[in-house]
Protein backbone atom coordinates (compact mmCIF):
# COMPACT_ATOMS: atom_id res chain seq x y z
CA UNK A 1 0.00 0.00 0.00
CA UNK A 2 1.64 3.46 -0.96
CA UNK A 3 0.86 6.04 2.07
CA UNK A 4 1.23 9.28 2.32
CA UNK A 5 4.90 8.88 2.81
CA UNK A 6 5.43 7.14 0.18
CA UNK A 7 4.52 9.76 -2.53
CA UNK A 8 6.24 11.06 -4.64
CA UNK A 9 3.84 13.06 -6.61
CA UNK A 10 4.08 16.86 -5.28
CA UNK A 11 8.19 15.88 -6.21
CA UNK A 12 7.76 15.27 -9.29
CA UNK A 13 5.16 17.96 -10.62
CA UNK A 14 7.80 20.21 -8.86
CA UNK A 15 10.28 18.76 -11.11
CA UNK A 16 7.97 18.98 -14.33
CA UNK A 17 7.68 22.77 -13.43
CA UNK A 18 11.32 23.35 -12.83
CA UNK A 19 11.62 21.67 -16.03
CA UNK A 20 8.98 24.16 -17.55
CA UNK A 21 10.92 26.78 -16.57
CA UNK A 22 13.97 25.33 -18.74
CA UNK A 23 15.73 25.25 -14.60
CA UNK A 24 18.59 23.07 -14.28
CA UNK A 25 17.13 19.42 -12.11
CA UNK A 26 20.67 17.48 -11.21
CA UNK A 27 20.99 14.09 -12.51
CA UNK A 28 20.66 12.24 -9.05
CA UNK A 29 16.66 12.97 -9.25
CA UNK A 30 16.44 11.47 -12.77
CA UNK A 31 18.31 8.71 -11.08
CA UNK A 32 16.31 8.47 -8.21
CA UNK A 33 13.23 8.36 -10.26
CA UNK A 34 14.07 5.96 -12.27
CA UNK A 35 14.75 3.78 -9.04
CA UNK A 36 11.36 4.69 -7.87
CA UNK A 37 9.72 3.81 -11.35
CA UNK A 38 11.85 -0.17 -10.54
CA UNK A 39 9.85 -0.08 -7.44
CA UNK A 40 6.44 1.05 -8.77
CA UNK A 41 6.60 -1.93 -11.57
CA UNK A 42 8.11 -4.56 -9.28
CA UNK A 43 4.93 -3.57 -7.01
CA UNK A 44 2.96 -4.19 -9.80
CA UNK A 45 3.77 -7.20 -11.36
CA UNK A 46 1.38 -10.35 -12.14
CA UNK A 47 1.44 -13.17 -13.90
CA UNK A 48 -0.40 -13.74 -17.30
CA UNK A 49 -4.37 -14.03 -17.09
CA UNK A 50 -5.73 -17.58 -16.47
CA UNK A 51 -5.06 -19.89 -19.35
CA UNK A 52 -7.55 -20.52 -21.50
CA UNK A 53 -9.06 -23.83 -23.27
CA UNK A 54 -7.22 -23.62 -26.57
CA UNK A 55 -3.96 -22.59 -24.02
CA UNK A 56 -4.32 -26.27 -23.04
CA UNK A 57 -1.50 -28.86 -23.96
CA UNK A 58 -1.95 -31.72 -25.55
CA UNK A 59 -0.33 -34.02 -23.34
CA UNK A 60 -0.17 -34.85 -19.66
CA UNK A 61 3.97 -33.88 -19.33
CA UNK A 62 3.51 -30.47 -20.92
CA UNK A 63 0.73 -29.82 -19.11
CA UNK A 64 3.09 -30.47 -15.75
CA UNK A 65 5.69 -28.34 -17.28
CA UNK A 66 3.11 -25.42 -17.81
CA UNK A 67 1.96 -25.94 -14.51
CA UNK A 68 5.13 -25.53 -13.07
CA UNK A 69 6.40 -22.85 -15.29
CA UNK A 70 3.41 -20.37 -14.03
CA UNK A 71 3.91 -21.37 -10.47
CA UNK A 72 7.36 -20.17 -10.94
CA UNK A 73 6.11 -17.15 -12.50
CA UNK A 74 3.49 -16.77 -9.78
CA UNK A 75 6.15 -17.41 -6.77
CA UNK A 76 8.60 -14.67 -8.73
CA UNK A 77 5.66 -11.80 -8.97
CA UNK A 78 4.51 -12.46 -5.23
CA UNK A 79 8.53 -12.38 -3.96
CA UNK A 80 8.68 -8.65 -5.82
CA UNK A 81 5.40 -7.45 -4.78
CA UNK A 82 6.74 -8.42 -1.28
CA UNK A 83 9.99 -6.83 -2.00
CA UNK A 84 9.11 -3.71 -3.27
CA UNK A 85 7.36 -2.50 -0.22
CA UNK A 86 10.70 -2.63 1.51
CA UNK A 87 11.80 -0.88 -1.41
CA UNK A 88 9.60 1.60 -1.36
CA UNK A 89 9.87 3.99 1.66
CA UNK A 90 13.52 4.63 0.74
CA UNK A 91 13.61 4.97 -2.36
CA UNK A 92 10.74 7.68 -2.29
CA UNK A 93 11.74 9.36 0.98
CA UNK A 94 15.42 9.79 -1.16
CA UNK A 95 13.59 11.17 -3.83
CA UNK A 96 11.70 13.59 -1.82
CA UNK A 97 14.21 14.97 0.02
CA UNK A 98 16.72 15.57 -2.92
CA UNK A 99 13.75 17.63 -4.82
CA UNK A 100 13.22 19.02 -1.18
CA UNK A 101 16.87 20.16 -1.24
CA UNK A 102 16.74 21.70 -4.73
CA UNK A 103 13.37 24.03 -4.13
CA UNK A 104 15.19 27.07 -2.48
CA UNK A 105 17.28 27.32 -5.55
CA UNK A 106 14.69 26.45 -8.34
CA UNK A 107 12.74 29.35 -6.64
CA UNK A 108 16.12 31.82 -6.57
CA UNK A 109 16.01 31.31 -9.81
CA UNK A 110 12.64 32.27 -10.90
CA UNK A 111 13.37 35.94 -9.15
CA UNK A 112 14.70 36.95 -12.69
CA UNK A 113 12.01 36.54 -14.32
CA UNK A 114 9.56 37.70 -11.72
CA UNK A 115 11.20 41.10 -11.64
CA UNK A 116 11.05 41.56 -15.08
CA UNK A 117 7.60 40.93 -15.22
CA UNK A 118 6.82 43.48 -12.16
CA UNK A 119 8.66 46.36 -14.05
CA UNK A 120 6.44 45.63 -16.85
CA UNK A 121 3.14 45.46 -15.17
CA UNK A 122 4.40 48.80 -12.93
CA UNK A 123 5.10 50.65 -16.48
CA UNK A 124 1.72 49.80 -17.10
CA UNK A 125 -0.25 50.55 -14.12
CA UNK A 126 1.03 54.16 -14.32
CA UNK A 127 -0.65 54.55 -17.24
CA UNK A 128 -4.09 53.28 -15.86
CA UNK A 129 -6.87 55.37 -13.75
CA UNK A 130 -7.17 55.70 -10.07
CA UNK A 131 -9.94 52.83 -9.91
CA UNK A 132 -8.28 49.66 -11.19
CA UNK A 133 -11.62 47.35 -10.74
CA UNK A 134 -12.20 46.34 -14.25
CA UNK A 135 -15.83 46.85 -14.12
CA UNK A 136 -15.40 50.14 -13.94
CA UNK A 137 -12.83 50.95 -16.33
CA UNK A 138 -13.86 52.26 -19.67
CA UNK A 139 -12.29 49.80 -22.27
CA UNK A 140 -13.67 51.46 -25.36
CA UNK A 141 -10.86 54.03 -24.57
CA UNK A 142 -7.48 53.27 -25.95
CA UNK A 143 -5.20 55.02 -23.17
CA UNK A 144 -7.46 52.73 -21.08
CA UNK A 145 -7.49 49.16 -22.83
CA UNK A 146 -3.89 49.42 -24.61
CA UNK A 147 -2.13 49.46 -21.04
CA UNK A 148 -4.91 47.18 -19.39
CA UNK A 149 -4.32 44.11 -22.18
CA UNK A 150 -0.15 44.87 -21.68
CA UNK A 151 -0.86 44.66 -17.85
CA UNK A 152 -2.97 41.61 -18.71
CA UNK A 153 -0.36 39.61 -20.58
CA UNK A 154 2.54 40.66 -17.45
CA UNK A 155 -0.33 39.27 -15.21
CA UNK A 156 -1.18 36.38 -16.83
CA UNK A 157 2.51 35.42 -17.27
CA UNK A 158 2.73 36.02 -13.66
CA UNK A 159 0.29 33.63 -12.35
CA UNK A 160 2.21 31.01 -14.49
CA UNK A 161 5.13 31.42 -12.76
CA UNK A 162 3.82 31.69 -9.05
CA UNK A 163 1.48 28.55 -10.11
CA UNK A 164 4.89 27.08 -10.84
CA UNK A 165 6.79 28.32 -7.62
CA UNK A 166 3.39 27.01 -5.35
CA UNK A 167 3.77 23.14 -7.20
CA UNK A 168 8.04 23.83 -5.81
CA UNK A 169 6.77 24.84 -2.64
CA UNK A 170 4.51 22.01 -2.27
CA UNK A 171 7.30 19.80 -2.46
CA UNK A 172 9.19 21.35 0.37
CA UNK A 173 6.20 21.20 2.99
CA UNK A 174 5.88 25.16 3.71
CA UNK A 175 4.05 28.25 3.17
CA UNK A 176 1.52 28.09 5.90
CA UNK A 177 -0.56 31.13 7.34
CA UNK A 178 -3.89 32.63 6.05
CA UNK A 179 -1.89 35.32 3.87
CA UNK A 180 0.31 32.71 2.61
CA UNK A 181 -0.73 33.79 -1.27
CA UNK A 182 -0.17 37.39 -0.40
CA UNK A 183 3.37 36.77 1.09
CA UNK A 184 4.57 34.07 -1.54
CA UNK A 185 4.69 37.24 -3.45
CA UNK A 186 5.17 40.38 -1.65
CA UNK A 187 6.64 42.01 1.56
CA UNK A 188 5.73 44.22 4.32
CA UNK A 189 8.14 46.85 5.81
CA UNK A 190 9.01 46.29 9.07
CA UNK A 191 6.90 48.17 11.54
CA UNK A 192 8.18 50.84 13.33
CA UNK A 193 6.66 52.09 17.17
CA UNK A 194 5.46 55.13 15.13
CA UNK A 195 3.88 53.34 12.91
CA UNK A 196 2.05 51.22 15.51
CA UNK A 197 1.68 54.43 17.44
CA UNK A 198 -0.01 56.24 14.35
CA UNK A 199 -2.70 53.28 13.35
CA UNK A 200 -0.60 52.59 10.10
CA UNK A 201 -2.31 48.63 9.76
CA UNK A 202 -5.76 49.83 10.60
CA UNK A 203 -6.10 52.94 8.49
CA UNK A 204 -2.92 52.14 5.86
CA UNK A 205 -1.85 48.43 5.45
CA UNK A 206 -5.09 46.76 6.43
CA UNK A 207 -7.47 48.27 3.99
CA UNK A 208 -4.87 47.67 1.15
CA UNK A 209 -4.82 43.96 2.18
CA UNK A 210 -8.46 43.72 2.45
CA UNK A 211 -8.44 45.26 -1.15
CA UNK A 212 -6.28 42.93 -2.68
CA UNK A 213 -8.56 39.63 -1.08
CA UNK A 214 -11.58 41.32 -2.37
CA UNK A 215 -10.06 41.20 -5.95
CA UNK A 216 -8.90 37.50 -5.92
CA UNK A 217 -11.49 36.93 -8.68
CA UNK A 218 -9.93 39.78 -10.79
CA UNK A 219 -6.36 38.92 -11.17
CA UNK A 220 -5.40 41.58 -13.29
CA UNK A 221 -6.43 44.00 -10.82
CA UNK A 222 -5.31 42.26 -8.24
CA UNK A 223 -1.39 42.16 -10.04
CA UNK A 224 -1.93 46.35 -10.71
CA UNK A 225 -3.12 46.80 -6.74
CA UNK A 226 0.02 45.44 -5.76
CA UNK A 227 2.29 47.02 -8.22
CA UNK A 228 0.62 50.38 -7.01
CA UNK A 229 0.41 50.20 -3.33
CA UNK A 230 3.08 51.68 -1.18
CA UNK A 231 2.51 49.38 1.10
CA UNK A 232 3.88 46.14 -0.79
CA UNK A 233 7.58 45.58 -2.11
CA UNK A 234 7.21 42.70 -5.20
CA UNK A 235 9.57 40.19 -4.59
CA UNK A 236 9.19 36.51 -4.47
CA UNK A 237 9.30 34.39 -1.49
CA UNK A 238 11.93 31.54 -1.37
CA UNK A 239 10.88 28.80 1.30
CA UNK A 240 11.15 29.87 4.28
CA UNK A 241 10.34 33.20 3.78
CA UNK A 242 6.86 33.74 3.61
CA UNK A 243 6.80 32.61 7.52
CA UNK A 244 9.37 35.35 8.24
CA UNK A 245 7.12 37.78 6.52
CA UNK A 246 3.99 36.54 8.53
CA UNK A 247 6.03 37.03 11.92
CA UNK A 248 6.52 40.75 10.72
CA UNK A 249 2.65 40.84 10.47
CA UNK A 250 2.20 38.44 14.03
CA UNK A 251 4.75 40.99 15.51
CA UNK A 252 2.68 43.80 14.28
CA UNK A 253 -0.79 42.54 15.66
CA UNK A 254 1.50 41.69 19.56
CA UNK A 255 2.58 45.35 19.53
CA UNK A 256 -1.41 46.74 18.85
CA UNK A 257 -2.59 44.90 21.76
CA UNK A 258 -0.25 46.74 23.68
CA UNK A 259 -1.14 49.85 23.07
CA UNK A 260 -4.64 48.52 23.47
CA UNK A 261 -3.58 47.71 26.68
CA UNK A 262 -5.23 49.80 29.94
CA UNK A 263 -3.08 51.39 32.51
CA UNK A 264 0.07 51.94 30.17
CA UNK A 265 2.12 54.89 30.30
CA UNK A 266 3.11 56.63 26.97
CA UNK A 267 6.38 55.58 28.30
CA UNK A 268 5.91 52.35 29.13
CA UNK A 269 3.77 51.48 26.31
CA UNK A 270 6.42 53.02 23.84
CA UNK A 271 8.83 50.81 25.41
CA UNK A 272 6.70 47.30 25.21
CA UNK A 273 5.82 48.18 21.66
CA UNK A 274 9.42 48.00 20.69
CA UNK A 275 9.99 44.76 22.82
CA UNK A 276 7.34 43.77 20.91
CA UNK A 277 8.14 44.41 17.43
CA UNK A 278 11.69 43.03 18.03
CA UNK A 279 10.32 39.58 19.37
CA UNK A 280 11.89 36.45 17.62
Amino acid sequence: MITFEHDTTRAREAVTAAERRNLPVPQTIYDTAAMWDVVTDAGHLRVDDKPGRDDIPDTADELRAMLQERAHAHRIAEAHRAIADDYREPVALRYNQLVREQVPAWIRALQTDFLTLVKALAKQEKKLPAILDRQHLDMRDPKVSAPWQAAEAAAIQLDQLVNDRQTMVRAAGTDRGRDAELFAVATIAAPSSEDVFAHKLREHVGPAIREWRDLRHQPVSRWLHLARSPHFELNLATTGEVDERQAVMDRWHDAIQVVMSSGLSRQAAQQQVEQALRAA
